[in-house]
């Protein structure tokens, strides 16, 4: 039977996922290999494909033939009680009593025998099993008879290398049990497992729902960490376009926005799923003492909805302005053109007229007259295009 350890931790590498139709193919055809027939259902019926932003990171298998190791963490813990332990395997996870809890932290979810295992040892339908698997999930919540599974994305930036990284999380919720699985070792989740090993706050006085809701409470404070991030990045390019109009500029804009369109699309169904919670007649599993906090989960997100609407707001209006800017550049360049050549027309219709039909023309007879013409000609256009490019009309 295979074993896992709590040891060595293995970082889970990440590459930009390009939707188009011979990837995916590719991506389902080594899946398959390696899958049960349930799983390649599964995969086959759930699985999509999300072409992503440059400056977004999403998680997934780069190698699928390596063997990733899954490493679960398992904490028992009561108001008075607390304890964390590594198995050697799942079914050596013992049984808790009446008032304990009981939280199982799985990173890695690459490993499907593992993770079949677990579900059988907790009665998890395969096909939320298949969903674990699957880290391109959109957010949702499936609301079991005794159950709640929940799929989320923790976002968090890379300061040094100046991308976001988008990760998906599942939760799966029974009575006094709460699985969570990530997909790398990147906690987020650190500070609030501090709190359970040194009895901090309400976590071990309350029951599983309420660490459930830090969790996703911990997620939403993440969320609000990247939009100040990318706010700063909105501020540094509204006074950019203040000062010079450049390409880049628009480059920019256009990755932020379609960052904002992204993030909106992973967050915004977590508002729907909130309220969805705080409903009695949709779950016995949530606690009415945690409806409270729940509201302010709430209140939370729609904040950061709002925020996600404000800076798409204002990067379109940034484009706006941009073409305004760019327009007006270009009506500047036209209107020196145009007097220039108005000043010429005079002068080209006399020349016209009259031609060269002068009978005293010096330089006519010179001997090096038609090369020191040409000369001026290739001088004057030269200093022309050196006026363009250093007016950047070039």
């Amino acid at each position: 039977m295979p074993s896992f350890h709590c040891d060595n931790l293995v970082v889970l590498k990440r590459h930009r996922i390009h939707s188009s139709q011979n990837d995916e193919h590719n991506i389902r055809e080594k899946s398959t290999e390696q899958s049960s027939p349930a799983r390649t259902l599964s995969r086959n019926r759930r699985g999509t494909l999300i072409g992503l932003p440059p400056t977004i990171i999403n998680s997934s298998r780069e190698n699928l033939k390596i063997n990733l190791n899954v490493q679960p963490t398992v904490f028992f813990y009561s108001e008075d009680t607390f304890q964390e332990e590594c198995y050697q395997s799942i079914e050596d996870i013992r049984s808790i009593t009446e008032h304990e809890c009981l939280w199982i932290d799985v990173t890695g979810v690459h490993d499907h025998d593992l993770l079949a295992r677990l579900g059988r040892q907790f009665n998890i339908h395969p096909l939320v099993i298949g969903d674990i698997e699957i880290t391109e999930q959109r957010t949702k919540l499936d609301v079991f008879e005794d159950a709640l599974f929940l799929v989320a994305k923790m976002i968090y930036p890379d300061n040094l290398q100046q991308i976001t990284h988008i990760e998906q999380i599942s939760f799966y919720l029974k009575e006094n049990i709460l699985i969570t699985f990530q997909e790398k070792p990147k906690d987020i989740f650190e500070t609030i497992k501090n709190r359970l090993r040194q009895n901090k706050g309400r976590v071990r006085r309350s029951k599983i729902d309420y660490l459930f809701y830090s969790l996703i409470d911990r997620i939403v404070d993440q969320y609000m960490d990247v939009l100040d991030i990318i706010g700063t990045k909105v501020e540094a390019i509204d006074h950019q376009l203040m000062q010079t109009l450049s390409r880049d500029a628009l480059e920019k804009i256009y990755d932020l926005k379609r960052e904002m369109l992204y993030f909106r699309r992973s967050i915004s169904p977590l508002k729907e799923i909130i309220n969805k919670l705080q409903k009695e007649e949709e779950t016995q599993i949530m606690q009415e003492s945690t409806n409270i906090y729940l509201k302010d989960l709430f209140d939370h997100i729609v904040q950061v909805n709002d925020t996600i609407d404000t800076y798409r707001e204002m990067l379109a209006s940034f484009i706006d302005f941009y073409m305004m800017l760019s327009s007006n550049a270009m009506n500047e360049v036209v209107k020196t053109l145009t007097i220039i050549s108005t000043i010429f027309i005079p002068l080209t219709f006399i020349v016209g007229v009259y031609g060269m039909n002068f009978d005293y023309m010096p330089e006519t007879h010179f001997k090096y007259g038609y090369y020191i013409v040409l000369t001026c000609m290739g001088l004057l256009a030269l200093i022309m295009l050196s006026c363009f490019r250093r007016k950047k009309w070039l």
